[in-house]
Formats: C-alpha cells, sequence, structure tokens
C-alpha cells in the first residue's frame, strides 16, 4: 500500500499547505486522547468511592489533586530522559508505541483496585508511559513542517487530536452516570487498543532538520527564550488543572452533576481546538511573542473569576474563554520553541515546553487542592492570577523571536 497516495485519497487540501502525513499522525492520536479525556473527568470523581488508608486524612479535594499530580509529575520527570534519548537514536515511533501500550493496560487497571493508593501507584506508571510519547510526537510534527508553516501545522495537530480530548470528559461523564466507572475504563483500554493499530499500520517513522533559526540569536539566548516559554507554559498549565482537583467542590458547591461537569471541563477543550489552529496561522504572519504575552495577561483576571463562579453555566462560559486564552500561548509557544531548535537537539529542546507543561499538569491540581483545602476556596485563583502575571512580564524581558530565514 502508498501511504503517500492513501494520505491524498483519503485528506482533503482544505487545511492548506501542510504536509499530509501531520494529518496520519494526528488522526491515528485521537482515539487515545479521548480516553485521556475522560480519565480527567473520571479519576477525581472516581475516588469518592474508594477507601483510603494512609492518605484517609486528606481532604477530598487534596486526594483529588494527588492522583492527578504524580500522573504529571512522572510524565514530566520522564520526557527529557526520553526526549534525549530519542534525539541520540533519532528515532520516535518506537516511543510512541511503547507510551500506547502503557496507557492501555493502565487504562484496563483502573477497574480492577480497590483502594486509593492502588489508584494512585498505577496513574504514576501511567504517567511513565505516556512521558516517553510526547517529545516524539513533537519532533515528528516539527520534522513535517517549515518555519512558514509550524504555527499553523501544531495549531492543526493539536486541533485534530485535541476534539479527543475535548469528548473524553462528556464522554466519560455520560458513561459514568449511566453504566458506572468500571465501563468507562474499560472504554478508555479499548480506544488504546485502536490508536495503537493506527500508529502500527498508518504512521512511518520521520527524520529531518527544521531550518536553522537566524544567527543574531545565540545558543544561549536560544536557550534563555525556551526557558522563559516553558514558565509560561507551567502557569498556563497551573490554571488549567488546578480547576480539575476542584471539580469535587464544584459539584457540591453548584449541585452539579458528573455530566454537567463534563461538559465543563469540555467547554475549554473545545474553545481552544477552535482557535488553536487559526491562532497558529497568525502567529507565522505576525509573530509568536505577541500572542503568547495577550493570553497571559488576559488569563489573569479570568482565573481569578473563577473562584466567585455561582453556576454550572457560568464555569462553562468561563472554561470556554480560558480555552481562546490558552490557544494563543500554546501553540504560538511550541511553534516557537520549534524555531530555536537546531536539528541535533530537537526533541531534547522541545521537551522542555512539553515537561513544562505536564509539570504545571502535576502542580496544578495539588496547588489548587492545598490551598482550597486549607485554606481558602478563591485562595489559589489568585495566587495562580498573580503567578501568570509575572510569566508575561519574564517573557517580554527574556524572550527573543528569530528572524525568518530566507
Amino acid at each position: 500500500m502508498n501511504t503517500c497516495n492513501l494520505q491524498k485519497n483519503v485528506f482533503p487540501e482544505f487545511f492548506g499547505n501542510i504536509n499530509h502525513e501531520l494529518y496520519v499522525l494526528s488522526f491515528s492520536r485521537f482515539c487515545e486522547d479521548l480516553g485521556s479525556g475522560m480519565l480527567v473527568a473520571l479519576i477525581p470523581l472516581y475516588i469518592s468511592d474508594l477507601g483510603a488508608s494512609f492518605f484517609s486524612g486528606l481532604p477530598l479535594v487534596t486526594r483529588a489533586g494527588l492522583v492527578i499530580t504524580v500522573f504529571g509529575l512522572f510524565s514530566a520527570l520522564t520526557q527529557p530522559l526520553m526526549g534525549r534519548l530519542s534525539d541520540r537514536l533519532d528515532r520516535r515511533r518506537p516511543f510512541i508505541l511503547f507510551g500506547l501500550i502503557g496507557y492501555t493496560f493502565f487504562s484496563f487497571l483502573y477497574s480492577q483496585v480497590t483502594s486509593y493508593e492502588q489508584l494512585l501507584f498505577i496513574r504514576l506508571l501511567q504517567g511513565i508511559t505516556v512521558g516517553a510519547t510526547i517529545p516524539a510526537v513533537i519532533a515528528m510534527v516539527t520534522h513535517i513542517s517549515t518555519s512558514e508553516t509550524r504555527g499553523k501545522a501544531v495549531g492543526v495537530y493539536t486541533t485534530i487530536r485535541g476534539v479527543g480530548f475535548g469528548l473524553g470528559p462528556v464522554v466519560g461523564g455520560a458513561i459514568a452516570r449511566y453504566w458506572g466507572f468500571d465501563a468507562g475504563f474499560y472504554f478508555c483500554a479499548l480506544l488504546g487498543v485502536v490508536s495503537l493499530g493506527l500508529v502500527t499500520f498508518f504512521v512511518k517513522e520521520t527524520r529531518g532538520s527544521p531550518e536553522p533559526v537566524s544567527r543574531k540569536i545565540s545558543g544561549k539566548k536560544s536557550y534563555a527564550s525556551v526557558y522563559s516559554l516553558a514558565g509560561a507554559m507551567l502557569m498556563m498549565m497551573v490554571g488549567i488543572m488546578m480547576v480539575v482537583a476542584l471539580l469535587p467542590e464544584y459539584e457540591v458547591r453548584l449541585e452539579a452533576s458528573e455530566l454537567s461537569l463534563g461538559v465543563a471541563v469540555s467547554a475549554y477543550i473545545f474553545a481552544r481546538l477552535l482557535f488553536q489552529a487559526p491562532l497558529g496561522s497568525l502567529s507565522d504572519r505576525i509573530g509568536r511573542k505577541k500572542l503568547i504575552v495577550g493570553g497571559l495577561f488576559l488569563s489573569a483576571p479570568l482565573v481569578v473569576g473563577m473562584g466567585y463562579i455561582a453556576s454550572v453555566g457560568q464555569l462553562i462560559i468561563f472554561r470556554a474563554f480560558q480555552g481562546l486564552l490558552v490557544a494563543a500561548i500554546d501553540t504560538p509557544a511550541m511553534a516557537l520553541a520549534a524555531d530555536l531548535s537546531d536539528g541535533s537537539s530537537l526533541s531534547s529542546r522541545l521537551s522542555i515546553i512539553t515537561t513544562a507543561q505536564a509539570a504545571g499538569m502535576a502542580f496544578g491540581p495539588i496547588f489548587g487542592g492545598f490551598l482550597a483545602g486549607y485554606m481558602t476556596f478563591v485562595t489559589p485563583f489568585y495566587a495562580c492570577a498573580l503567578l501568570m502575571l509575572l510569566a508575561g512580564f519574564v517573557v517580554i524581558k527574556k524572550v527573543e523571536e528569530p528572524e525568518k530565514v530566507i
């Protein structure tokens, strides 16, 4: 079978001047991200039905934050190691397959746990396997794009796979409500099998180097820019993920069902999906730094407002606006980090950004859970807003955007 012909026949040209291989890779991840989105909604609510021994004294929101934190933490620790190994071996596909096998196996194991501690350990192991895939996938996207189309390519990729992640909380909430949590975990494992098959048969290995960035930016300044972008991504993910740990509290405060909270989670994701590709394309034309700074500054008051939400409808609206602003930060930042990378260290450089994202996923829930559980409910929202403002000023001061190489 000729994969290139298959891509041309299946995927139309309406996405513009993007390599067709990008769509094969994106759709191969759709199913896995649908399951991952389901787990984001299922796990914090599932722990309410589990007994605990060692962690029994912690508030429910803190336990919810901790179980999400271990996933993000061990994913973050894994990514730089796997990024460097991927660069050294010049291979990416094996890392993706390994991660999908782990995702599938551990998704099934969630249905077999009998205590909170068991679930916590399985979530830790799943974070390690999923973390192995992330630098490899982003490197693949970079290999099949150019500096003139990279923002759009990253936006298209994250939009396609993000549709699955956006549907996940709604699907997971519905399955949990009508068929139970175990059925949700079985379905996540099935989605992992499908995704594994798609990668095995339709995704090819990629090799190549992006164009060199302007020589006006030295290696030292380039790394400073990437680390500053990573700080912005960290703050962004803290603001997003701390809300997940607060879902049990929102459930009580707003008298909300699992399904309505799943819709609220998905509102953020779908708004982000809607604007990722357009804002990525806009960053290709006007520059990436402007969008990143604007997104950070506008996110600060929005995060504060989420601490005073009085209905599920308000939560859905706020999360939708949050998705729009995250699209203005995430896609341009990833594209800019790729612009600042050289071919020999692409996965390693990009892993700095993806590690910051994973660290935000890890720190955000425990950040929100502890501050809300031991201080006041609105405390984490104010603290996160201040950190976002600080990140915006750091990006203004430290990030240098390379000139286009003609």
